[in-house]
């Protein structure tokens, strides 16, 4: 069973960015920089991703992150991950055409799995890990539909 904790715990996390154009961010988090950038089709000089392909980015490595805590803290072993996303965005935010309440409507994983647990172990790491992945958490509160199709390779 993955530890729970019942009280009310934060941390802080600072990140610093210096911007040396209107479309890139280098962003220092910890010991890492992370740089973000625009396409050349619309001003940038596409030295890294999109903010909003990093904001995508960030659903896969944690979907990765907290399933595999989760089906160690189960009991279930995972030897291998694959994960492929499509997502559809409203770009009326982001061209400034009209506010949407809800830029990112469905968002489907398609992952790979290669595990030896049962089908009913597996669907105990995915009731964990809808509980705690807080991007997916965040995403769903916001009014995203994310669907998840598992292949579970055995």
């Amino acid at each position: 069973m993955p530890n729970v904790n019942t009280g009310f715990e934060t941390v802080k996390m600072k990140l610093s960015a210096t911007c040396p154009s209107h479309s890139r961010a280098d962003i220092r988090v910890g010991d890492h920089e992370i740089v973000t950038d625009e396409p050349e089709a619309r001003g940038g000089t596409n030295l890294g991703a999109s903010p909003v392909q990093t904001f995508m980015a960030s659903l896969i490595g944690c979907t990765n992150v907290i399933t595999n805590k989760c089906a160690r803290d189960l009991g279930v072993k995972i030897k291998a991950m694959h994960i492929e996303m499509e997502a559809k965005i409203d770009r009326r935010g982001m061209m400034l055409t009209e506010a949407v309440s809800v830029p990112f409507p469905t968002i489907n994983l398609n992952i790979d799995v290669e595990t030896d647990a049962t089908d009913s172990q597996w669907d105990e790491v995915i009731d964990y890990l809808h509980k705690f992945c807080p991007i997916a958490v965040a995403l769903r509160a916001s009014g995203t539909i994310i669907t998840e199709n598992w292949n579970l390779i055995r």
